[in-house]
């Protein structure tokens, strides 16, 4: 299915505020069309993307010292394990949530649903999951160890993942409004190279399992990647969007024009992350990353891919998550985001 995105604006996940409801205020104001609900990784580790999905698993310490969390493989986890798949295949998704001291800005979003409904205009709700890879390289075990080097464990981490995506699509979509979960894999640079902890296949199963539960639901899959990536894989999954970094990385994607032409033509969306975060100079103009965007379309134009279904197909985002700005430098980026969306629509095809 091919959705009609028209460039519109929308967020990674993190926001570096405290403040739930200020944090779900600058989002409602800024990604009218497709709100995110804010990660709030400055509130503490529980809202940081090893643990903000790890409610629930089988084995899981939590170490408010380290201020992290851990999942212990040495102890009999046989009845953890059984219960957690008895859970899994029934699909009970409200064993899935996830807890307001997981991510108090999902939860501040649902008030502010609840109270005064989806904001004029809005198109789309937006949640987002940390992705396998990232996941499985960011838990340990009770030595250290990745859990991704576990078979057991980390199908475990994976399948939770899917439905915690899952349950996100249940309560977003109450609210009228087609839902997309972004799956965060910022690891995916490492896939391929010698410092790989995974094999590129074991990685492609595994995101199309967290895909699969989100379309089950109804929702739309996106992958976001803030790096390099093996992009003809991303490409050849069932995902829906895919997100990259345009200010850095658009000459690594350009690089595969007959991969994207094929995913644009089965109706998937790329969601250009072409206002800089990390890299960011603070004089980037509108004007100065739509020229970047532009020399990106015409790449691709010169491949025979149309402008209008690079706009039609397209969403434009920051190049990742905006938890380490400072609370000025994040408005300052959202804005820049809106802005990019609003002139892009209005020049000629």
């Amino acid at each position: 299915m091919t959705h009609d995105f028209n460039f519109l604006a929308t967020g990674i996940g993190s926001l570096p505020l405290t403040d739930p409801a200020a944090a779900v205020a600058l989002a409602l104001r800024y990604l009218p069309e497709a709100p995110i609900w804010p990660q709030l990784p400055k509130r503490g580790y529980r809202e940081h993307m090893g643990g903000q999905y790890a409610e629930g698993l089988p084995g899981l310490v939590e170490d408010p010292a380290r201020e992290s969390f851990s999942i212990d493989s040495s102890r009999d986890l046989t009845g953890e394990l059984e219960r957690f798949f008895e859970r899994y295949l029934a699909r009970d998704l409200g064993h899935f949530a996830i807890s307001e001291a997981h991510a108090a800005g999902l939860h501040a979003l649902l008030r502010a649903l609840e109270t005064g409904g989806p904001p004029p205009g809005a198109r789309f709700l937006k949640g987002h999951v940390t992705g396998p890879l990232t996941a499985g390289l960011s838990l340990k075990d009770e030595q250290g160890r990745d859990i991704i080097h576990n078979e057991l464990l980390f199908d475990v981490v994976v399948k939770n993942l899917a439905l915690k995506a899952a349950w996100q699509v249940e309560v977003l979509g109450r609210f009228g409004r087609p839902v997309i979960v972004f799956i965060d894999e910022p690891a995916m640079e490492t896939l391929g190279s010698a410092f790989s902890a995974a094999a590129p296949e074991l990685v492609a199963e595994k995101l199309e399992e967290v895909i699969a539960a989100i379309h089950e639901g109804g929702g739309i899959a996106g992958i976001h990647c803030c790096g390099n990536a093996d992009w003809p894989l991303l490409f050849g999954t069932q995902v829906d969007i895919v997100n990259f970094d345009a200010f850095d990385y658009l000459e690594r994607v350009l690089l595969f024009p007959a991969e994207v032409a094929a995913f644009l033509a089965r109706g998937g969306a790329l969601a250009w992350g072409i206002v800089p975060t990390s890299g960011s100079t603070g004089t980037e103009t509108a004007a100065g990353l739509i020229e970047r965007l532009e020399g990106g379309f015409a790449r691709l134009g010169a491949a025979g891919i149309a402008r209008e279904t690079l706009v039609r197909q397209g969403i434009v985002t920051p190049s990742c998550g905006l938890g380490s700005l400072s609370p000025a430098q994040a408005e300052a980026a959202l804005r820049l985001t809106l802005e990019i969306s609003a002139r892009l629509r209005r020049q000629p095809a």
